[in-house]
């Protein structure tokens, strides 16, 4: 039997916080449904971040995980970079994309 009384919630699930592509909409939807809902905070400014506590203040009343990156960025390797983008090369014409654009 999961233990639930750690997170808080009623289900023993957490939401992967997903910087860039998620905002505060999912993590109180995942709270309100009894999971650990996730706020990806390290690419926020604290404006952004303020607004998307307050959000997340005003529409749940459960537990909820706020992220921070916590390692040091990883540096530039162009010829790893080039390599992988001269294998998926032939996906992005296939699908008409630009890899450029990436």
């Amino acid at each position: 039997m999961y233990k639930t009384s750690f997170l808080g919630t009623a289900l023993p699930l957490i939401q992967a916080p997903m910087a860039g592509v998620q905002g505060s909409a999912l993590a109180i939807a995942v709270c309100n449904a009894g999971g650990l809902g996730s706020l990806p905070c390290a690419m926020l400014s604290a404006d952004a971040l303020r607004q998307e506590l307050a959000l997340l203040s005003q529409h749940t009343k459960q537990p909820y995980n706020v992220n921070f990156f916590c390692h040091p960025a990883t540096p530039a390797d162009h010829m790893q970079e080039t390599t992988w983008r001269s294998t998926l090369a032939p996906y992005y014409a296939e699908l008409d994309l630009n890899v450029a654009a990436i």
